[in-house]
């Protein structure tokens, strides 16, 4: 088997106690993720839900899966959702330039599994959604990628120039040729050429050449590398969606005084439970945003007014609006799920951490809308683990478990036992039994014969000299071992603890891909992962 499973602490409390099925996490979420019969549940609630635009939903789907290129598996799976016994199970990420960081490909995966997985548990068909956050205005946080540089010693980050203007969304950035062209000229002139390089190459750019936004170059991206295993991939901004999201905007802006106090009560819930917000609610919000023009800008709720930076509207403007033009409107990270729910079938909905803890503000919410939550099921995490790294930690007697549970506490203790060599006590020593012994007997000379005195106190200073150049050698020696053992430790630093955190939030697949081939994600489809919350350490 080429998977380990480690446990690791979550920096989020919430989603850590969640993960491992405390009462105190579960109470906010409608099913325990991790229990059998709560799929059940979900199952039979779902039956007894009608879900009138499946055609437009299987419709839309197949439309936008067959302009992306996405594979002929995938499409099969968009047929099977116009059939009333079909499932999803649905997860999502920002659009991230050559497919963002590894968490966002470990996503996908998990997906993949999980609705291959459930049909077999459950004896229903159920497929896996793979929901693009094209509309994100956060271009700094998709616009770049990291790899490793300097021998694999430190992690280097190349930004893509997408010229954002404004609030723009990834779903209507233009992909600018000549940006891309030098976006990718120094991402593979960063990488080291192998046989597998010109696969890549040939992935990049032609997905790139194909895409009129850089939303629209991850779709593609990921159709290329996921398609075959049946993942259906939709993107928030297309005109279906919007056009099925009207009814729950409409909703939306009509309860939204009640939104609001339900998720202003659901926080001093989670407080009252002794954790951290991860949310910051405030009364006024209106939890929607409105394109004015190619901007996405927030909206806010002041009295019967709903305002924007660049204008004002009343509820039944907003109404109107939803009804005619909804795709003037945005979900923003609360009223998403909302979205999601009333357009899919939706058995589980996967998330990281941040989102497992956003989700629990959301059951009465659901409920508000006559919707009831789906599974949360925490996102599996990965780390890919190379032969070349393993020999590495080898060396120093570490295993991964070791580096990512108190590696800077072992690297201090390491650094403090890098004193000088006990030789050098000895050197020291030598010196002193020279001086001691020898220039007394020196002197003796010089008194018999005055004339010998030069030679006397040359020869002692040889004697010195050769001691020291000794030492010298050796210290020399020590320092060269030295310099290759903290260059083989800022390898493993650099690999497995990229800035302190964990390497799937800043290494990104195609680096991997190019050394392993672009078949390291069909291994990783086939891989056996475990589903209940530990760490996975994938050895490549």
């Amino acid at each position: 088997m080429n998977v380990e499973c480690l446990t690791l602490p979550l920096a989020n409390r919430l989603a850590q106690e969640y993960q491992q099925g405390n009462d105190s996490a579960l109470q906010f979420f409608a099913y325990n993720p991790h229990e059998i019969q709560a799929y059940k549940e979900r199952l039979e609630w779902l039956r007894g839900r009608t879900i009138p635009h499946r055609e437009q939903l299987a419709e839309g789907l197949y439309t936008y899966n067959k302009k992306i290129g996405n594979k002929q598996e995938a499409l099969s799976q968009i047929e099977l959702l116009r059939r009333p016994d079909t499932y999803v199970v649905i997860g999502g990420q920002q659009a991230g330039v050559l497919t963002g960081p590894l968490y966002t490909i470990h996503k996908a995966i998990h997906l993949i599994q999980t609705a291959k997985k459930l049909s077999q548990e459950l004896d229903q068909t159920v497929v896996p959604v793979f929901w693009i956050a094209g509309e994100d205005h956060d271009i700094d946080e998709i616009d770049h990628v990291y790899w490793l540089a300097d021998r694999e010693t430190r992690l280097h980050k190349e930004r893509m120039n997408l010229n954002k203007k404004g609030r723009v969304s990834a779903s209507s950035l233009p992909l600018d040729e000549e940006a891309c062209e030098r976006f990718l000229a120094q991402f593979f002139h960063g990488q080291i050429e192998t046989e597998e390089t010109a696969s890549i190459r040939e992935l990049v750019e032609t997905t790139a050449a194909e895409s009129e936004n850089v939303a629209e170059w991850f779709a593609r991206m990921m159709a290329q590398l996921f398609g075959k295993h049946g993942l259906i991939l939709v993107e928030s901004s297309l005109p279906f969606v919007r056009e099925l999201e009207s009814p729950i905007f409409q909703q939306v802006i009509e309860k939204n005084e009640q939104v609001a106090d339900l998720l202003l009560k659901a926080a001093d819930r989670i407080t009252t439970a002794g954790y951290p917000l991860q949310l910051q609610v405030e009364e006024h919000q209106a939890n929607l945003f409105l394109y004015e023009g190619t901007d996405r800008l927030l909206l806010e709720r002041h009295g019967d007014r709903f305002v924007n930076r660049r204008a004002s509207y009343s509820r039944e403007d907003l109404l109107k609006l939803a009804a005619e033009r909804p795709e003037r409107f945005s979900a923003n990270v609360v009223t998403r799920g909302l979205m999601q729910e009333h357009i899919f079938p939706s058995l589980a909905f996967i998330g990281g951490p941040g989102e497992v803890a956003y989700w629990a503000y959301y059951r009465e919410i659901f409920e508000l809308f006559g919707m009831r939550m789906p599974i949360v099921l925490p996102r599996m995490s990965i780390t890919l683990m190379e032969g070349a790294k393993q020999r590495l930690l080898e060396g120093f007697g570490l295993s991964v478990e070791d580096v990512l549970t108190h590696f800077e506490q072992w690297k201090e203790e390491w650094m403090q036992q890098q004193e000088p060599h006990p030789l050098h006590e000895h050197f020291s020593q030598a010196r002193a039994t020279i001086q001691s012994t020898y220039l007394p007997l020196v002197e003796e000379v010089v008194r018999l014969d005055g004339g010998l005195r030069n030679l006397a106190d040359k020869n002692a200073e040889l004697l010195l000299a050769q001691v020291a150049f000794l030492e010298e050698r050796l210290v020399r020696a020590l320092q060269q071992q030295d310099d290759v053992a903290y260059t083989r430790l800022q390898r493993i630093e650099a690999f497995l603890l990229p800035e302190g955190g964990l390497q799937e939030r800043k290494l990104s697949f195609l680096p991997f891909a190019n050394k392993y081939g672009l078949g390291l994600v069909d291994r990783l489809v086939e891989a056996p992962f475990t589903h209940d919350g530990t760490h996975q350490i994938f050895y490549v």
